[in-house]
């Protein structure tokens, strides 16, 4: 049983091994992808400088700030940065177009970038596709996922069959074989990030296939052809948003805006219950408003939740490694050349002890004549 678990071990290894690499680069870029992104454009990540006590401005104003500036384009979405220097990020499309846009915005003075621009073209869409999808859309995710599936496996099966290491966990033995040395590094490596491995192997497989179960369901049931907005009929309800919000949920922290389309007239709102842990995402508390009536037809208050779901909102932390600060980022972050490290050093292992086999083979058959001639 331990045999065929370790042939299956480095075959799977040796078939995700060059995916799990560029899945594995690519999310330690996306660790700090705001941090190389105010270090490339900070005249367009960033706000202006402000005192102290300075007042956002209401959202309302924001936006018909953005649409006077930009009308050839319509909101589709807001994601608010609080007490942070990042500005606020409105998620536009180009009327007619199913293309989504990025358009930075000050909270402060409602500055804007100079233009919109793709989300794909980004420092991070680049690299989120690139990570989720491999720049194949649902095929990809779908792939994505499969790998993803696999880096669990292996991290499961690897604990499995280096149990025994945890009693020399920090030994290399430099001066033995090269084929020792790879092995004892493979291991050390293996079990010092199988937690953070687990993690990324189970949340992201659960991301992608969860995604593409619901794609599949609404585009089976909904006509996605028509785009065009008519939320500027709805204008009145924009600014009526975040006292709405709180007075359902009292102390709600809202955190992105979903705005409302003609064939579905409703502001879906994500946010925090107040009181919310470092191990709650921005997004786990949801208000829906219907933009016609002004009136909230569904809430979530995740702290009433039902248990898989309080599991499922821990994913985005936990995934990123955002919930501990600058500390648990850079860990996550080097936890990302895991895959790459393990890959390495498991194919050197693959291909060793492939011909530390057939050295045998071939010793074992020249020696095998003579020894039946002398008897």
């Amino acid at each position: 049983m331990r045999k065929k678990l370790w042939q299956l071990h480095s075959w799977i290894g040796l078939f995700c091994g060059l995916a799990l690499v560029i899945i594995g680069l690519t999310g330690s870029v996306l660790v700090f992808h705001q941090e190389i992104a105010n270090s490339v454009y900070p005249e367009e990540t960033l706000n202006s400088s402000t005192a102290p006590n300075a007042q956002r401005l209401p959202i309302d104003r924001l936006c018909e700030t953005v649409e006077s500036k930009f009308p050839e384009f319509w909101i589709r979405g807001w994601l608010f940065n609080y007490d942070s220097p990042q500005r606020d990020k409105a998620y536009v499309m180009r009327h007619g177009e199913e293309e989504w846009y990025l358009l930075y915005v000050d909270p402060y003075t409602a500055a804007t970038s100079h233009a919109p621009i793709k989300t794909d073209q980004t420092i991070y869409g680049w690299f989120v596709d690139l990570h989720y999808t491999f720049f194949a859309d649902h095929i990809g995710m779908a792939i994505a996922g499969i790998f993803a599936l696999g880096f669990l496996f292996l991290s499961v099966s690897g604990f499995y069959l280096h149990k025994p290491f945890f009693k020399a966990l920090f030994r290399l033995r430099i001066r033995a074989s090269s084929r020792i040395f790879f092995s004892d590094l493979h291991k050390a490596i293996g079990i010092v990030t199988i937690p953070m491995n687990f993690i990324f192997g189970f949340t992201g497989a659960y991301w992608n296939i969860t995604h593409l179960v619901h794609e599949i369901i609404e585009h089976s049931e909904e006509d996605h052809d028509h785009l065009e907005s008519e939320y500027p009929a709805y204008r009145e309800r924009i600014a009526e948003l975040p006292d709405l919000a709180d007075t359902t949920l009292p102390g709600y922290s809202l955190n992105y805006i979903y705005f409302p389309r003609e064939e579905e007239p409703m502001f879906y709102l994500y946010g925090q219950h107040p009181g919310a842990g470092v191990f709650n995402s921005p997004y786990g508390s949801h208000i829906w408003v219907d933009a016609i009536s002004g009136e909230v037809t569904y809430m979530q208050d995740l702290r009433k939740a039902h248990t898989w779901t309080k599991i499922a909102d821990t994913f985005e932390p936990l995934h990123f490694g955002n919930f501990g600060g600058l500390t648990t980022k850079i860990l996550w972050c080097i936890a990302g050349f895991s895959p790459a490290a393990l890959c390495i050093t498991g194919t050197i292992m693959y291909f060793k002890r492939g011909r530390r086999k057939a050295r045998k083979h071939k010793t074992h058959f020249q020696t095998t004549p003579s020894k039946c001639a002398s008897s």
